[in-house]
């Protein structure tokens, strides 16, 4: 028997507000290169949505640009509710290439980035644009109808030209538009009526809705038309050129487009249900959601400097790939917050992991806001081999009692793959005292050690050490366990 002291490693240095601040949003700017070009986006993507849910594709007017179209049409608390995509393409200059391929390649691009990025669904794939944007619209049916289920031009038409198949339209139009007349643009879309071979006699709903009877708002609607598709025209009276979204007076233009567009796909399936949505608890003191069981709700990753890593639950486990190293663990951090931890109670955290390859892995419990104090005597570390072992460790909470604190695994220090399950913490009592007493009486075998068992200096075993050589042991114990003094002690089998 043998005692060591542990020798603390130095503090690291906590991340600046400027940093760790930054979460990940649902609606961020995208670059994609097409045709040699980069060519930008806003992309709206409800949190945690699913695989197989439909994309829409929305385009500004001539002198606008994606932020502009973004906040005049609202779509993020639709898009929430009935998970889908949104996507607001920039044009360039500006300006839509409404006669050739150049912004046709665009939307095709965007459809392959949103599939490899968020799984969407190809065969509900809608396309939606205000003035110029409209225009833009009917040439994507014109040329892209066999990609495309629905469009909703608004505020600007488009004439048939030999599109691929027949379209199912909804246009919505102000009778005061100065910019892009009425009148013609109905004619236009008239055309379309008459190219798909729609029911001469149309229905008119005014008001629009019916039970709206102070709406500025009227329906045309022309079914029968090919493949049983429809041609819709929602007026305004009095609306000059402008993305209507007063409900009070007419309609909610964005609400209107998604009731129309999905009802259709390309193979003619009908809309799933979008899953109910996931209410996860705050102020908990238990981890929600530990076993990943269908995906990585309450869960966050974090990546910060130079590191770069991805993650997804896959197959019931989380599953992290890191490309890139940090300077520092928390630079990969995977967390989960709202979590409650009462002053004085003891916790114990329990983990499963395994890595591609051996590994280090730290673990922490902190503040969720600045300055992440750690709630630790030490940050834990674990050495993770390559097959699924579960991890613990015990601690008292000793600063005030924090309703929102988090649990956080530090993976910046190794590229690999690293695999998570079954996270837990739940409250527990404190470890006995029982005194130095209980070291009394043990025998130590001569002959080739087969572990170390770990106690500390008041006799309390804290665990096992799976290696038969001292050195290894105690490198062990250093990785392990907090700073102190230990007990190492020969266990013979």
């Amino acid at each position: 028997m043998f005692g060591i002291k542990l020798i603390s490693a130095k503090k690291i240095a906590v991340l600046t507000a400027a940093i760790l601040s930054v979460a990940v949003l649902p609606s961020f700017a995208d670059n994609i290169t097409v045709d040699g070009k980069n060519r930008s986006m806003l992309v709206y993507a409800p949190s945690g949505i699913e695989k197989n849910r439909p994309l829409i594709i929305q385009m500004h007017g001539m002198n606008q640009d994606a932020p502009y179209q973004k906040n005049a049409a609202k779509w993020e608390p639709i898009a929430d509710t009935a998970r889908f995509v949104v996507v607001f393409p920039n044009g360039e200059n500006k300006a839509w290439d409404i006669g050739g391929d150049k912004d046709l390649n665009f939307i095709k691009a965007i459809i392959n980035e949103m599939y490899q990025k968020y799984g969407i669904d190809k065969n509900r794939v809608y396309v939606s644009g205000f003035s110029m944007g409209g225009m833009m619209s009917y040439h994507v049916a014109n040329k892209m109808g066999d990609q495309i289920a629905a469009i909703a031009p608004v505020s600007g038409g488009g004439g048939v030209n030999s599109p691929k198949r027949a379209m199912p339209i909804m246009h919505t139009h102000g009778t005061t538009d100065d910019v892009v007349n009425y009148n013609s643009t109905v004619n236009t879309l008239k055309g379309w009526v008459n190219a798909q071979k729609c029911s001469g006699n149309s229905q008119k709903i005014k008001p629009y809705p019916s039970t709206k009877p102070g709406s500025a708002a009227s329906l045309e609607i022309w079914s029968g038309c090919t493949d049983g598709v429809e041609v819709r025209l929602l007026t305004i009276d009095g609306k000059g050129h402008w993305y209507s979204m007063d409900e009070a007076v007419s309609v909610n233009t964005s609400v209107e487009i998604w009731n129309f567009v999905k009802n259709y796909s390309l193979d003619g399936s009908s809309i799933t249900p979008p899953p109910p949505a996931i209410v996860v608890p705050t102020n908990r003191d238990s981890i929600f959601n530990g076993g990943f069981d269908s995906s990585a709700v309450a869960w966050d990753l974090q990546v910060h400097g130079d590191a770069a890593a991805t993650g997804d639950a896959k197959d019931g486990k989380y599953q992290l790939a890191i490309s890139a190293v940090g300077t520092e663990n928390y630079q990969v951090q995977l967390i989960q917050h709202d979590l409650h931890l009462e002053k004085g109670q003891w916790y114990e955290i329990s983990f499963d992991a395994n890595a591609g390859a051996a590994r280090t892995l730290e673990v922490n419990v902190e503040q969720h806001n600045d300055p992440w104090a750690s709630y630790l005597k030490e940050k834990q570390n674990f050495e993770i081999g390559t097959t699924s072992k579960t991890y613990t460790f015990k601690f008292q909470m000793t600063a005030a009692t924090d309703t929102n604190s988090r649990l956080s695994f530090n993976a910046g220090a190794a590229t690999g793959t690293l695999t998570l399950d079954n996270v837990k913490i739940a409250k527990t009592e404190a470890p006995a005292d029982t005194g130095t007493t209980a070291l009394r009486g043990v025998r130590l075998e001569r002959g080739q050690p087969a572990a170390y068992a770990v106690f500390d200096l008041r006799g309390h075993r804290l665990g096992t050490v799976e290696k038969r050589d001292a050195t290894e042991a105690e490198a062990l114990v250093r990785a392990r366990y907090t700073k102190g003094a230990y007990l190492l002690v020969p266990v013979f089998r």
